[in-house]
């Protein structure tokens, strides 16, 4: 890649959003919740507050002082997945919006409406194809019985931080795009600093540590294109590289963005989904006693666990025209945030939501999105949570809480729930 081609698709990312807040009529103060979106309460209790939000209409809340919706509903968030000319997945330059900005103004495949969204979406679906990702199974088995034999000689250990997350990046980064070990801590890093965007108040620069992060990754996109262009190989990479260079289906800056998401989006995913997994089963032993039992039952039983246990608390959107949901006014300029997690637990979808049940059969399940939203890396997702719960259910039957009486942290970015100490007992 040429120099000018890294300067050119720097000029399409913001700096900050230094926007007045958007002019909005005066709101009805009882359609207010006092609810911190993003703090540790919200993501500690969950489920608790979903549960309570799933039977009620949109509700605003205020965040760095400006008032967002949040939409609860089944019904109304597969709306809001579905339409654009209410409520739109473009971000829109304001105060606050830099909150959400987690690739430093890159334009990514979730923040298109179609058709634009649908042309991005089509240049990745090849890497995610069935018969792809189908190959990359044994890979993936051998990767979690040796790390398993590891963990089997412990004490004890951190699933997200010993064994999920090193298994990702092994999977991800070594598997699926062949990297050599001794650039991983790029993207790991990156993944890692996602999070800091959370911190950064409106219009104020990123912090230093993530835009290191940012600017070592990039710079490896940089180097990287160029020597495909050198060496083209069909992979997933090369596929999106050559839809730039042959078609021009793709910006430079799209470009860039897409390779940055593919290499660093999918790391927290699965250690996060496949532990709150655990957590749930191990919390629920009736049901973990049955899916033993029953081991044709883990399917379901992991629909249902990401159904109660949804990783991605919201999905943020961009109300452009004003209307009425429910009885709610939204209007133009404000955020809309998609519960994803509250609509799994909409009682007119799900009959008694707060029962874990893993012989449920849940469907469409909303927490790997829906329709044209619906993450095109969700079938790798959940073969691979799969196959690490399998492991560890059925492979050390005395698995446990090393402290049973410990509180869960949650961490990732600011609309996740991760739990980042998992701490367990095989032996």
């Amino acid at each position: 890649m040429v120099k000018s081609d890294i300067e050119n698709s720097r000029e399409f990312m913001s700096v900050a959003n230094l926007l007045a807040k958007p002019e909005l009529p005066e709101l009805d103060a009882d359609r207010f919740i006092d609810i911190d979106l993003f703090g540790q309460d919200m993501k500690a209790n969950a489920p608790a507050y979903f549960s309570e939000w799933a039977t009620k209409p949109p509700f605003y809340a205020t965040v760095q002082g400006h008032a967002h919706v949040v939409i609860c509903r089944h019904e109304q968030v597969q709306w809001a997945l579905r339409t654009h000319e209410i409520i739109s997945a473009v971000p829109h330059q304001g105060w606050g919006t830099d909150l959400f900005d987690y690739f430093n103004g890159l334009p990514l495949v979730v923040d298109f409406d179609p058709p634009e969204h649908s042309r991005m979406r089509r240049l990745m679906q090849p890497g995610f194809a069935p018969n792809r990702i189908s190959r990359l199974k044994p890979l993936i088995d051998s990767m979690i019985d040796d790390l398993a034999k590891v963990m089997a000689e412990k004490n004890g250990f951190n699933m997200v931080t010993d064994f999920a997350g090193p298994l990702m990046y092994q999977i991800l980064l070594g598997g699926v795009f062949e990297f050599e070990p001794d650039v991983w801590p790029l993207f790991i890093n990156l993944s890692n600093a996602l999070e800091l965007v959370a911190t950064v108040p409106p219009g104020a620069p990123k912090p230093p540590e993530y835009m290191a992060a940012f600017d070592a990754v990039y710079e490896f996109c940089g180097k990287l294109i160029e020597d495909r262009r050198i060496n083209p190989k069909d992979d997933l990479v090369g596929s999106v590289i050559a839809a730039h260079d042959e078609k021009g289906a793709i910006s430079i800056e799209e470009l860039f963005s897409t390779l940055v998401q593919l290499f660093t989006a999918g790391l927290g995913t699965v250690p996060a989904t496949s532990s709150n997994a655990v957590l749930r089963l191990l919390r629920h032993p009736d049901q973990l006693a049955l899916l033993r039992k029953d081991p044709s039952l883990l399917n379901m039983a992991l629909e249902e666990c990401m159904r109660v246990d949804c990783l991605g608390n919201f999905r943020h959107r961009f109300v452009v025209k004003e209307h009425v949901i429910d009885g709610t006014p939204v209007y133009p300029g404000m955020v809309a945030h998609l519960a994803l997690g509250a609509a799994n637990y909409d009682p007119d979808k799900y009959p008694d939501p707060t029962r874990f049940d893993i012989t449920r059969e849940p469907r469409d399940i909303l927490t790997f999105g829906f329709g044209p939203h619906l993450c095109p890396g969700n079938n790798l997702a959940r073969m691979v949570t799969r196959a690490i719960v399998s492991r560890l259910i059925f492979g050390f039957p005395d698995l446990r809480f090393t402290n049973p009486d410990e509180v869960i942290v949650y961490g990732g970015m600011p609309t996740e729930r991760f739990p980042i100490n998992v701490n367990l007992s095989v032996n």
